[in-house]
């Protein structure tokens, strides 16, 4: 049906698609790795262990990228919508959210680390360079901070509000990053 069949018809068009903000501060994360990458390969001399190390770091991103999107599916299932911060009607407390309340974070913190293992292992085969070597350093700190400080405290605060007893509960149990709290 056109739009305009569904204005005659008393239909509302459907929302356009939106990309999530935590989605779009993740994908900025990837896209500055990306970059540093590049940057560092393209100074990076060696033979075949460059490419079977640089293979094995490939393979752990692929597999963060996957899982995110895996974690993401399974909390669609229970009822909640990431890009639109839409709340699902119980708890999603299952799953990997039975060990951290926030996997999908957790996840692509390791990324950020397997990211910077990456950019440290070609400083290897390269010539030292300060600038790659501190955003190394700094972004996986960047994001920890940004998502502890600002966003986590903001979702805590929605799901607190939606679900006040249980998530109180939840909390007490499950540790925001990681890890069964005493």
């Amino acid at each position: 049906m056109t739009f305009e069949a569904r204005s005659q018809s008393g239909e509302s068009a459907p929302e356009p698609f939106r990309f999530a903000p935590t989605f779009i501060l993740d994908l900025i994360f990837s896209v500055a790795y990306v970059g540093l990458f590049v940057r560092a390969w393209a100074r990076a001399a060696g033979g075949p262990e460059i490419g079977l190390g640089g293979a094995s770091f490939a393979v752990l991103l692929v597999l963060c990228y996957a899982g995110k999107v895996a974690i993401i599916a399974f909390l669609n299932r229970g009822g909640g919508d990431a890009r639109h911060y839409v709340i699902s009607s119980g708890l999603v407390t299952t799953g990997l959210y039975a060990y951290s309340r926030n996997p999908t974070y957790l996840l692509t913190l390791v990324q950020c680390c397997v990211w910077s293992g990456l950019l440290l292992y070609l400083q290897i085969f390269a010539s030292f360079e300060p600038l790659v070597l501190a955003a190394t350093l700094l972004l996986p700190v960047a994001f920890f901070l940004i998502h502890d400080l600002w966003i986590i405290r903001r979702e805590d605060a929605a799901l607190r509000a939606a679900h006040p007893q249980e998530f109180d509960a939840y909390a007490a149990k499950v540790g925001r990053w990681f890890g069964a709290k005493r």
